[in-house]
Formats: structure tokens, C-alpha cells, sequence
């Protein structure tokens, strides 16, 4: 309640301030008491030294005038109560008391004369009787002192007033000291109030103080100011956990302890219906005991889990999800959560396979749409051997019809014949090759794939007569070696088609090699004078040319491009000025990297 600490404030302090006073009080009357008992001592001392003389004579000389001024004496001594003079026979010779009655007189035992007593508020002392250092007897002193109540009383008005007046003081100065004291907190009490009203976190409280309360003040605008960020970081992880990918937390136990919205819309199912539950409800069935056991594996040794599943959403329909899962650890390294968050890619999936079955689409168009200049490269390549074949066969039926026919002239002419026919089925091969749907990764030597590449196109070669410069190294990679050979012959056959156009006396096309950072750098380059600069950023884009519509397609590029880039390889154009005996030559250069391994 506000203000509670002031009133307990002042409470203690008027606490303390009648205690205090009651202490010292007390502390006054036991110094007080003590003082009375010491005087009275000394008094006894003083009394025995004044009536010494007249005990002398009363005692020595039997002087009777001598008793009646020892009695005039003690009368000026107003709290001693009685006297009893003894003499050593322990004879009491005289007694005195206050209110001149006479009393008893009590025997006295020697033996504790020494030793003063007191007993309510008397004090009894026993006094040697000495004069010029000849022991008399012994005086018998009774001394009334002031008791406690006697004090009390007697000051009871001052003592109150007293008590009153320190205590409206100490109240008026607890009143002061306590609003000095509750001020700082009754501000900072009244400054956060207002923040957890308005939620104003940005604000501080300021203060002057250089005291504790300075250091309160500022303990506070601390927090404030981690409650600020810890509040916008609440803020950024619950906008980021209302994403558009579905959110899964769990427990240590893998028990579902909140989902996101994205969760429901993806899957189907509410958290009411998969709290408490596992992950295992959305099991699709279409992963085996091994792929589970990898995950579990790779979330206990990594804490961290990534890849595409399958799994089941509530009306039963399969998902594909990019699935990431990670563990968070306190600071014993224990598991406290899973945070799993998922994106769904069936749609993309789908898009993905169709687009995969559009770009092989592409291939064998591509593969089309060169199939009739390799028919016409094997045609070509066919007519030599197809000629030699005619003219031996008809050179042997001659001899025979004219009986020449000799063993030496018909060896020579079937093996002819037969290197002719195999020179024939190689080509036959090579292009069946070619045209083979099968895909196998394998190691092949770039170089034989560039010669094979170069056979297919030959006939075209030497229609323009092409130079071909080969710097070639016995290199080995792994790869799809068919896709590879469908990549030469495109960027060979764009050479071709620019150096028919180009009018140059001399045709060059230039193949070089080289290893770098355990890549093949393979370099294509020839003399036909380069691509515009407009237009040499854009010819890797699907069907463009900048052929007409009956000889180019636009997707010879292109689809060299995707080949290279899904072997994890580069292809890349530039314009490149190159010497070759002594001249110099500009022309396109395509640079093909393949990772070796």
C-alpha cells in the first residue's frame, strides 16, 4: 500500500527513540543509585573525621557535655537515619537517631565491621572509632538513601515532560527523514506504474541521487532496458515463428508443446489436436527404420538435422517438406526443446520433376535438331569407303570373269574392304552413341571425348575448311560423358556457323586444356571476330539466336549451360584476342570448368 513505508518509517523511529530514552533513563537511575552509595561511603568517612575529637572525650575522659555535641553535629547531616557508638568492649556508650527516639540497640559482631550492607533503601556501615591513631571502638552508621520509586516520583512531571517533548521531536524529525527516505521510492514506485500502464519501455527514470537510491535508479533503467530488448526480441521471434514455414516445438520427449499457424494450414491439424502428441502422427510410412535412425543420430551428435521428408497431412494426402530440426541446450548441455520448421515443396516438387522432364525434352530436341547434320556427316564420311568397297568388289568379280584372279590381289582387296566396313560401323557406333538415352556417371578422357565430338562434326569441318589448333592433355574425369560430347559439338558448331560467316582467308578453332584448383579449364576459341557486347550477356537465355528462324533454335546454349551447371561445373563467354603464327586473331572464347572428381 503506498505510503506504508513511511508510517513504518516514523514507527521505528519513535520506536527507537522511546527505547532509547527508556535505556538511558534506566542507565541515569542505576549511575544515580550507584552515586548515592559512594557518597554515602564517603560520607560515613566524613562524619567519623568531624565527630572524631568528641568521641575521644567521650570515650577517654567520660565527658557527657561531649555526647550532646556529637548529637548537635549530626543533626546537620540529614540522612543519617541512627548512630550507635560502641566502645571495644562492645558496649554501647551512645546512640543517635534522627527523630531523637530512643531504639534498640543491636549487638554488633567485630567480625563484619569492615563490610557495609544495604537493605531497601538503607545502608548500614560500621566504622572504626580512631583518634590520634589509637583505636576507641566502633560507630555504627544507618544512612537512608533515595529508593527507585522515591526518584520517580519526585521527577515524574519532569520525566514526562521530557519523554513528550524528545518524542515530538523524534516525530517531527522521523516525519522529515522518512519523506526524504520514501520520496525516491514513491517516485520510482509511481514512474513504474505509469510504464506498466502505457508499456512506454523507452523511458528512463532520472534522478540526482548519488546514494543507493542512484544506484536503484540506475539498476532500474538497466532492466528496463533489457526488458526493452528482451521485448522487441519477443516480438521479432513471435513475427518470425508466425512464418510462413510451419513451426514445431516439442519437448525433451519429443511431446508437441506448440505449433504455428503455417503448421495447421499446411498440415491440417490444430494444436489442440497434436499437443501432448509426437511428430510420428504425420508419418507418411514412405521412409524406412535407417532414414529415422540417420536423423536421430545426426540431432544427437550435431544437434542440428536437415533434408527433404515426406510426410502425411490430416485429410491423408502426402507433403513434400525441406525439413530443418534443431536442439536447444541449457547450460549443462542438456536437451530442453526440438524447434523444427518445415516449408512445403510439393507444389515446387512438382514444378521441379516437370521442369527436369522439360529440360530433357530440350536435350532430345537439341539432339533432333543436330541429327540431321550428323546424318549427312556420316553420309559424308560414308561415300570414301563406300567407293573403295565398289571399286575392289568389282575389281575381283573382273579378275575372276577373266581368270587373273591371283590369292595376293584378293587378299589385299578383302582386307581393304574390310577396314572400310569397320571404318564404317566406328561411325555407326560413334553415333549410336551419341544418341543413347542411357545416362551412366562414369571416367572418361576428355580427350577421346573431344576427338569423338570432332568425327561427328568432320564433314562440316572440312566444308570450310577449319583449322583445328589442339592443345589437349590426357585428363581423366568423372561425369556423364554423352551430355559432355552434346556440349562440345553445340559451342563447335556455333564456331562453325560464325566462322562461315566471318571473312576470314583462314579459319581457326582453338581447344585447349589445363588443370586448376582440381578443375578441368577447357577452352573453346575461335577466329570469327567475337559477339556484339550487347548481346553477349543474353546468349545463354533460352531461344535466343541471332540465327534465323530455319537455322538456329536458340536452346544449343542454353541447354549447355543447364548440363554444366548440374555437373556443379561453369561455362562462361568472353572475347579474347590470340596469337597464331605470328598474327593476331579475335574471336569467341567459351571457357568450361568441370570439377575432376
Amino acid at each position: 500500500m503506498k505510503g506504508s513505508i513511511k508510517r513504518k518509517l516514523i514507527l521505528i523511529i519513535l520506536s527507537v527513540t522511546s527505547i532509547t530514552s527508556a535505556l538511558g533513563y534506566i542507565g541515569f537511575i542505576s549511575w544515580y543509585m550507584n552515586e548515592q552509595y559512594k557518597k554515602t561511603l564517603e560520607l560515613s568517612n566524613t562524619i567519623g573525621i568531624v565527630i572524631s575529637q568528641d568521641v575521644g572525650k567521650l570515650i577517654l575522659l567520660d565527658d557527657v557535655s561531649a555526647a550532646a555535641d556529637i548529637s548537635t553535629q549530626l543533626k546537620s547531616f540529614t540522612n543519617l537515619q541512627k548512630l550507635v557508638l560502641y566502645k571495644k568492649n562492645a558496649k554501647a556508650i551512645l546512640q543517635y537517631n534522627i527523630d531523637d527516639k530512643s531504639f534498640e540497640v543491636e549487638k554488633i559482631n567485630y567480625n563484619s565491621i569492615n563490610k557495609p550492607s544495604k537493605h531497601n533503601n538503607i545502608i548500614k556501615i560500621y566504622h572504626k572509632a580512631i583518634y590520634q591513631d589509637i583505636p576507641l571502638g566502633v560507630v555504627y552508621f544507618e544512612f537512608k538513601i533515595e529508593s527507585l520509586s522515591d526518584i520517580i516520583k519526585k521527577d515524574i512531571f519532569i520525566i514526562l515532560f521530557i519523554f513528550l517533548y524528545a518524542l515530538g521531536i523524534s516525530f517531527l524529525l522521523a516525519n522529515f527523514f522518512a519523506n526524504k527516505f520514501t520520496e525516491p521510492i514513491l517516485k520510482l514506485v509511481s514512474f513504474l506504474e505509469r510504464i506498466d500502464k502505457t508499456e512506454a519501455l523507452s523511458k528512463r527514470v532520472i534522478t540526482n541521487e548519488t546514494n543507493e537510491f542512484g544506484k536503484l535508479y540506475k539498476e532500474v533503467n538497466t532492466m528496463l532496458e533489457r526488458i526493452e530488448n528482451s521485448y522487441y526480441i519477443l516480438k521479432v521471434a513471435s513475427a518470425a515463428f508466425e512464418t510462413q514455414s510451419g513451426m514445431i516445438i516439442t519437448d525433451a520427449k519429443q511431446k508437441i508443446v506448440q505449433v504455428n499457424k503455417s503448421f495447421t494450414r499446411i498440415t491440417g491439424y490444430t494444436l489442440d489436436e497434436v499437443k501432448g502428441k509426437t511428430p510420428a502422427i504425420l508419418k507418411s510410412g514412405m521412409h524406412n527404420k535407417e532414414f529415422y535412425e540417420n536423423m536421430y543420430n545426426s540431432l544427437n551428435k550435431n544437434n542440428f538435422w536437415m533434408g527433404e521428408i515426406n510426410n502425411l497431412k490430416k485429410d491423408g494426402k502426402i507433403i513434400n517438406e525441406h525439413l530443418i530440426i534443431q536442439s536447444v541446450l541449457n547450460d549443462k548441455g542438456e536437451i530442453l526443446y526440438y524447434i523444427a520448421s518445415f516449408l512445403d515443396r510439393t507444389k515446387q516438387k512438382k514444378i521441379e520433376n516437370q521442369l527436369e522432364i522439360n529440360q530433357q525434352l530440350l536435350l532430345e530436341q537439341s539432339k533432333l535438331a543436330a541429327m540431321g547434320e550428323m546424318l549427312e556427316n556420316i553420309a559424308h564420311q560414308w561415300k570414301q569407303p563406300l567407293s573403295i568397297i565398289t571399286t575392289l568388289t568389282s575389281g575381283i568379280l573382273l579378275n575372276k570373269e577373266l581368270n587373273i584372279l591371283d590369292d595376293d590381289f584378293l587378299k589385299d582387296g578383302l582386307n581393304n574392304i574390310t577396314k572400310s566396313a569397320r571404318y564404317m560401323s566406328k561411325t555407326i557406333d560413334d553415333f549410336r552413341d551419341f544418341y543413347n538415352n542411357k545416362i551412366e556417371k562414369k571416367e572418361f578422357n576428355v580427350k577421346n571425348s573431344i576427338e569423338k565430338s570432332l568425327v561427328l562434326l568432320s564433314s562440316k569441318l572440312r566444308k570450310i575448311d577449319v583449322i583445328i589448333i589442339k592443345e589437349i592433355e590426357n585428363i581423366v574425369i568423372l561425369g556423364y560423358e554423352n551430355e559432355i560430347i552434346q556440349v562440345y559439338m553445340n559451342l563447335l558448331s556455333n564456331a562453325i556457323d560464325s566462322l562461315e560467316n566471318s571473312n576470314n582467308d583462314i579459319k581457326l578453332v582453338k581447344i585447349n586444356t589445363k588443370i586448376q584448383d582440381n578443375n578441368l579449364v577447357l577452352e573453346f576459341l575461335d577466329n570469327a571476330g567475337g559477339i556484339k557486347e550487347s548481346i553477349i550477356n543474353k546468349i545463354f537465355d533460352s531461344h535466343f539466336t541471332t540465327k534465323d528462324s530455319k537455322s538456329g533454335t536458340g536452346i544449343g546454349l542454353y541447354m549447355s549451360k543447364i548440363i554444366i551447371d548440374k555437373a556443379k561445373g561453369e561455362l562462361k563467354v568472353s572475347n579474347k584476342t590470340f596469337e597464331y603464327e605470328n598474327k593476331s586473331y579475335t574471336g569467341a572464347s567459351f571457357i568450361l570448368m568441370l570439377p575432376i572428381k
